[in-house]
């Protein structure tokens, strides 16, 4: 069964076709959402984390309608983005609340942020409150949070956004080992081909709201 499946998914904003009747399905492993500024990444995601309403198709995630289904949203992962951690709050505390809101109990929440915080290189700075991060480490907090409750998918919409060259390389190499160790399939939003070549298995093209190859 695929993870993902869209069916003729329509999204529109006012005059603004943001998807036309676009079919695709992703399965187990590292997927590139792939295309232009304005192709339709953004809203594919929000469509199948169930925070948009298609106009008309479907967006299924595991099997069930996301849009229809809350607790499959307890089964994936969100890194958004912009720029939305809290400033004055460390890293440590802000993955074991979102741990908390997942469902984990105190103690296995503040162990499961110290294990992710380890994994994705921010374990000795975990106390520092996060407006002290630069752009590199608040992409991992991001990461971490997406991963802290153990999801079976997560979507990275632009997860490499305003890291220099070393900086993507390294975010890229951390996602690799991050379905390699943890298991747990990735949906990566960006418009840059190298970095789904680099990180990436499977790819779906978009263009001004319709699909150009799966």
């Amino acid at each position: 069964m695929a993870l993902l499946r869209a069916h003729e998914l329509t999204k529109t904003f006012g005059s603004v076709r943001a998807l036309d009747g676009v079919s695709f399905e992703v399965d187990e492993g590292i997927t590139g959402l792939l295309g232009s500024n304005g192709a339709g990444k953004s809203t594919s995601l929000k469509l199948f984390l169930g925070l948009l309403d298609p106009d008309s198709g479907s967006a299924e995630v595991l099997g069930q309608e996301a849009r229809n289904s809350p607790e499959v949203r307890t089964r994936i992962g969100y890194g958004p983005e912009h720029d939305c951690l809290p400033r004055n709050v460390s890293a440590a505390e802000f993955l074991a609340y979102m741990a908390r809101i997942s469902g984990l109990p105190r103690t296995a929440a503040r162990l499961r942020a110290s294990d992710v915080l380890r994994h994705v290189g921010l374990f000795e700075e975990r106390y520092r409150p996060m407006e002290t991060y630069s752009t590199g480490m608040k992409q991992r907090v991001k990461l971490a949070q997406a991963l802290v409750h153990d999801p079976v998918i997560a979507f990275l919409d632009e997860p490499t956004a305003g890291l220099d060259p070393l900086g993507r390389r390294e975010m890229l190499e951390l996602i690799r080992r991050v379905g390699g160790e943890f298991g747990i399939s990735i949906v990566i939003s960006t418009h840059l081909m190298g970095d789904v070549e680099r990180a990436c298995d499977s790819v779906v093209v978009l263009d001004a709201g319709r699909l150009l190859r799966s």
